[in-house]
C-alpha cells in the first residue's frame, strides 16, 4: 500500500487529491500550514528538520501548496512573497522528500509558466518556458530548485496545469458561476480565442496515476501539461456552465478591443489575459509516460462540479 503525503490539504486542490488518495485505499497524510483539524498535520515548510520529521515513513510526497489567487497590488514585495510561498517552500520540501527516504515527490507548478498565450498551434510538453510575472517566475524558480534538489536521488514528476475547476474553487470559475447564478451579462460574445481547462477530477486522476506508478527509478523526471480533452472559448465555457446550471448565459457582443481598453482602465488587464487570449494545451506526455488520459469529459467534470 502506497504512503502519500499531501501539503496544501486544506486548500481546494489539495483536499480533493486528499480526498481521491484515500479513496483509492492509499495511505495518505495531510500537511497544511496550520489546521484545527484533527486530521491534517500543521508544517511550516521551510523548516527542513521539521518536514523530514513529517514526511517520516512516506514513499511519495505530493507538493501542491503554493501561494496563489493573491494580487501582486497587495504585495509591498511580490516576487520575494511568491518566492517564500512557492519557490523556496517547494525547494525544501523535495529536499525533506529526499533525507526522508521518499521514492517520489511530484510538484503541482502551474502552465502559466509557458507565458501569458499560447502560440499558433498551442503549447505542449516541450514548450519553452516564459514566465511573466512575479507568480509564474516562482513557479518557474520551484521547477528548477526541484530538479536541481532532487535529481538523480527521487523520481520527479513536475505537473503543469491550466485553470483548475470543481465544486468551490476559488477565482475565475467561482466569479463565473456567481455572475451567472445572478443572471448578470457577461461581456464575452465576441471572444474567439480558446483555453484549456481541468476538472479537479482529472487532475486528481493523474496525480493518482502517477504516484501509484512503480515504473519510475530515482533518475526519472516528467514535466507535463495536464488538460481537458476540450479547450473551449470563455464563452463557450460559459455557457457550459450556464447549461449545468439550467440557466441562460448572457453574452453581450462587446468588440474584443473595447473589452481591453475598459478593463484596462478599471485596473484588471489580468482579467482581459485571462478571458480573452489564446491559451490552448495539447499534452501528450501523461499519456506516452504513463498511459493517462482525462478519463471525465467537460461536460461531465462541470455537471458533476455544480452539482455539488
Amino acid at each position: 500500500m502506497t504512503s502519500v503525503a499531501v501539503t496544501g490539504a486544506s486548500g481546494f486542490i489539495g483536499g480533493h487529491a486528499l480526498g481521491a488518495f484515500t479513496d483509492a485505499g492509499l495511505t495518505v497524510r495531510g500537511l497544511t500550514r496550520s489546521s484545527t483539524s484533527a486530521d491534517l498535520m500543521s508544517l511550516n515548510y521551510l523548516d527542513a528538520d521539521a518536514a523530514v520529521r513529517a514526511l517520516d515513513g512516506i514513499e511519495v510526497v505530493v507538493h501542491i501548496a503554493g501561494l496563489a489567487h493573491v494580487s501582486s497590488k497587495s504585495l509591498s514585495d511580490p516576487l520575494a512573497a511568491f518566492r517564500a510561498g512557492n519557490t523556496r517552500a517547494a525547494e525544501q520540501m523535495a529536499r525533506a522528500s529526499v533525507r526522508a527516504g521518499a521514492r517520489k515527490f511530484i510538484l503541482l507548478s502551474s502552465a502559466g509558466v509557458l507565458g501569458q498565450q499560447s502560440p499558433p498551434g498551442g503549447f505542449n510538453d516541450d514548450s519553452p518556458a516564459v514566465p511573466y510575472d512575479a507568480y509564474t517566475v516562482s513557479k518557474f524558480e520551484a521547477e528548477q530548485r526541484v530538479l536541481e534538489a532532487a535529481r538523480g536521488k527521487i523520481s520527479v514528476a513536475i505537473l503543469r496545469p491550466p485553470m483548475v475547476y470543481g465544486p468551490g474553487a476559488p477565482g475565475s470559475f467561482g466569479r463565473l458561476c456567481t455572475w451567472i447564478d445572478r443572471g448578470l451579462p457577461l461581456p464575452l460574445g465576441r471572444i474567439a480565442a480558446r483555453r484549456s481547462f481541468v476538472g479537479i477530477r482529472n487532475l486528481c486522476s493523474l496525480l493518482l496515476t502517477i504516484a501509484t506508478c512503480g515504473k519510475q527509478g530515482p533518475n526519472a523526471c516528467f514535466t507535463m501539461l495536464v488538460a481537458d480533452s476540450e479547450p473551449l472559448t470563455v464563452a463557450e465555457f460559459a455557457q457550459r456552465i450556464a447549461g449545468a446550471r439550467q440557466r441562460r448565459a448572457m453574452l453581450l457582443p462587446v468588440p474584443t478591443p473595447l473589452l481591453k481598453w475598459t478593463l484596462g482602465a478599471a485596473g484588471l488587464g489580468d482579467e482581459y489575459r485571462r478571458l480573452a487570449l489564446p491559451f490552448e494545451l495539447f499534452p501528450s506526455r501523461a499519456r506516452e509516460s504513463f498511459e493517462w488520459r482525462p478519463p471525465h469529459s467537460t461536460a461531465e467534470e462541470l455537471s458533476w462540479a455544480l452539482g455539488h
